[in-house]
C-alpha cells in the first residue's frame, strides 16, 4: 500500500521563505517577488506556524536565519532549484519554448550567427535565442541549453563537445600597408598603429600577450587606438584604421571576403580551445539536441583537441 504523502507548506510561502533567506531582507524580497513588505512577512510568518518554529531573528537593522532557518533554507533552495530544473526540462523534451544558446558576443556575432543562417534552412521553425555575453555565466542552466566557452584544458562533464583550437595573428584591410615597408617580424609591428582592445578580461589575449608570446616582452607601439568591442575592433580594421589581432576562427569569414588580410608567418598558436558544453541533459532527437549535434559536426576540420601541454609561452588565455 502506497504511503499517504507528507503535508507541505504552501508554496508561496516557501517561495518567500527561500527569496528571504537568500537577500536577508523582507524588502529586497518583495521587490525580487513583485509583492509588498507585508505579503512577504505574512507568508513567512504563516510557514513559521505551520512548522512551529522561528526561522528568523528578526531586529530594526533587518533580518538573519536562525540556525533551524539556515538548514531549512538549504533544503528548500535545493528542493525549488530541482523544479525548476525539472520543469525547464520539460520544455527541452516536448520541444516547446526557445533553444537558447550562450557565447561571448564577438563568438556569437563572427561565428555563431553566419553558421545559425544555415542549420535554420533546415529547421526554419526552431525557435533559437542567442544570449551573448561578455561575462561569465553563472549558474545559468536555468536560462541557457548550450554554452561555447574558451578554456585552456577541457571542462568537466560528460557532454562537452571540443569545436576548435585556436590561433592568433595579426590582419588589417589588403591596402594598409601598400605604402609601407613590408612587416617581415613582430618587431616591424611596432611602427604601425595598432587596434588595441580596451577590454580587462582575463581570456582575452592582447598586444602585450601576443608580443610576449613572439618573443619581445612587452614593447610599446609608436601608435594605437583602444576600442573596448571586438567586433568594432575588426571593423575599424577592414576600414584601414590599424592591424588588429585576429582570431582565427573570428575572422576566417572577413578574410575569405578579402575584407581582411593575415600577415604572414606572425601566427601565435593559443594554449586552449573552445568547446560546446550543454548545460542540462538534452536528448538527441531534441531541438537542442539537433543544434548542438550541428554545431559540434560544423566545427573547422583539422583543428586538433589540445593536450594540457603549453603551446606558447603567453601569461593569458581567451
Amino acid at each position: 500500500m502506497a504511503s499517504k504523502p507528507r503535508p507541505l507548506p504552501p508554496l508561496q510561502t516557501l517561495r518567500a521563505f527561500e527569496a528571504a533567506a537568500r537577500l536577508t531582507s523582507f524588502t529586497r524580497a518583495a521587490h525580487e517577488l513583485s509583492v509588498t513588505q507585508g505579503a512577504i512577512s505574512r507568508q513567512i510568518r504563516n510557514l513559521e506556524e505551520r512548522v512551529g518554529i522561528e526561522l528568523f531573528h528578526r531586529a530594526e537593522r533587518g533580518v538573519a536565519l536562525t540556525p533551524a532557518g539556515s538548514r531549512y533554507h538549504q533544503a528548500v533552495r535545493e528542493a525549488l532549484d530541482a523544479i525548476a530544473a525539472a520543469t525547464a526540462d520539460l520544455g527541452v523534451y516536448s520541444g516547446k519554448g526557445p533553444v537558447t544558446i550562450g557565447a561571448s558576443s564577438a563568438l556569437a556575432s563572427l561565428w555563431l550567427m553566419p553558421r545559425l543562417a544555415a542549420f535554420r534552412r533546415n529547421e526554419p521553425d526552431l525557435d533559437i535565442r542567442v544570449l551573448a555575453s561578455d561575462h561569465a555565466f553563472p549558474g545559468a542552466a536555468d536560462d541557457v541549453d548550450l554554452l561555447i566557452t574558451y578554456a585552456r584544458t577541457a571542462p568537466g562533464g560528460d557532454d562537452v563537445r571540443y569545436l576548435f583550437r585556436e590561433v592568433i595573428f595579426p590582419v588589417c584591410a589588403p591596402d594598409f600597408l601598400t605604402d609601407e615597408p613590408d612587416v617581415a617580424d613582430a618587431a616591424g609591428l611596432l611602427a604601425e598603429t595598432l587596434l588595441v582592445l580596451d577590454d580587462d578580461h582575463p581570456d582575452w589575449i592582447g598586444w602585450p600577450g601576443w608580443f610576449a608570446g613572439s618573443g619581445l616582452g612587452e614593447p610599446r607601439p609608436r601608435r594605437s587606438i583602444r576600442i573596448n568591442s571586438y567586433p568594432m575592433l575588426l571593423q575599424a580594421a577592414v576600414a584601414g584604421q590599424g592591424i588588429a589581432l585576429g582570431w582565427q576562427h573570428l575572422v576566417d569569414d572577413l578574410l575569405t571576403a578579402g575584407s581582411l588580410v593575415a600577415l604572414p608567418g606572425l601566427a601565435l598558436h593559443t594554449e586552449g580551445a573552445f568547446y560546446l558544453r550543454s548545460l542540462r541533459t538534452i536528448p538527441t532527437d531534441s531541438p537542442a539536441g539537433r543544434l548542438r549535434e550541428w554545431l559540434a559536426t560544423s566545427a573547422p576540420a583539422g583543428s586538433p583537441e589540445p593536450t594540457n601541454a603549453t603551446t606558447a609561452p603567453t601569461t593569458q588565455t581567451r
